[in-house]
């Protein structure tokens, strides 16, 4: 047999053994939709909740959104913060809606050899929206981070002296925000978290992009692009 038929042989079973996996029937849960039933369970994959929907009467195609997560952080003995639990909750609520909404997207959860459904974190909060349980000695720090992040990209963009130390500065190279800068919010200054900005290089009309970054948690970082003839 040709050597490019045996690969179109074998790459066909293996989309036809991917299209009969299903979940692990440990911990997974039922739910009635509409009255269809279906099995689902939730999973953290690299910091993103995980959510996977498929039929509970026959392997299909399966459904999967993405939510963002809400970790909850308490203070140790020693004052520093450490990672408590997940504080957003999905609900059987959400995943019906979840549900319904892919279907009437085009899910076709009894149709064999379909490649995994996915609905984003930017619509599982609009299509979804979960419910987010903090107690009184947690706090939700990446989210808190975030919030500042974005606020300080207008802040530094506007600040003379952040203007003039970025446009010179070599590319990459971080510099710390002070404790006392004046955009820090006071539940940040609370909780102790830091912030660094950096050069992260020029765009081709000679824009220089400025990032501003989260010292405890480097994924959250965002960029402003500012002209270097504007004082």
């Amino acid at each position: 047999m040709d050597l490019s038929l045996l690969i179109r042989e074998a790459n066909h079973q293996l989309r036809g053994k991917r299209s009969i996996m299903t979940l692990p029937k440990k911990n997974t849960r039922t739910l009635t939709v509409d009255a269809a039933n279906y099995r689902w369970l939730v999973s953290v994959h690299k910091g993103v909740l995980h959510l996977t929907v498929e039929s509970a009467d026959g392997p299909g195609q399966t459904l999967q959104a993405f939510f963002e997560p809400h970790d909850q952080f308490k203070r140790k003995h020693d004052g520093k913060w450490s990672f408590h639990r997940q504080g957003r909750s999905i609900t059987p609520e959400n995943v019906a809606r979840i549900i319904r909404h892919g279907i009437a997207n085009g899910w076709q959860p009894s149709s064999q050899g379909k490649r995994p459904f996915h609905i984003q974190t930017w619509d599982t909060d609009k299509v979804a929206p979960t419910s987010i349980r903090s107690a009184d000695d947690e706090v939700s720090l990446k989210d808190l981070a975030i919030d500042q992040v974005s606020e300080l990209r207008f802040d530094v963009s506007l600040d003379s002296h952040w203007r003039k130390t970025l446009f010179a500065a070599p590319p990459l190279k971080r510099f710390p925000l002070p404790a006392d800068y004046v955009a820090l919010s006071d539940r940040v200054r609370k909780c102790e978290l830091r912030f660094a900005v950096f050069n992260e290089g020029s765009t081709e009309c000679g824009f220089v992009v400025f990032g501003i970054e989260s010292v405890e948690f480097p994924d959250v970082v965002m960029y402003t692009t500012n002209n270097p003839a504007i004082d």
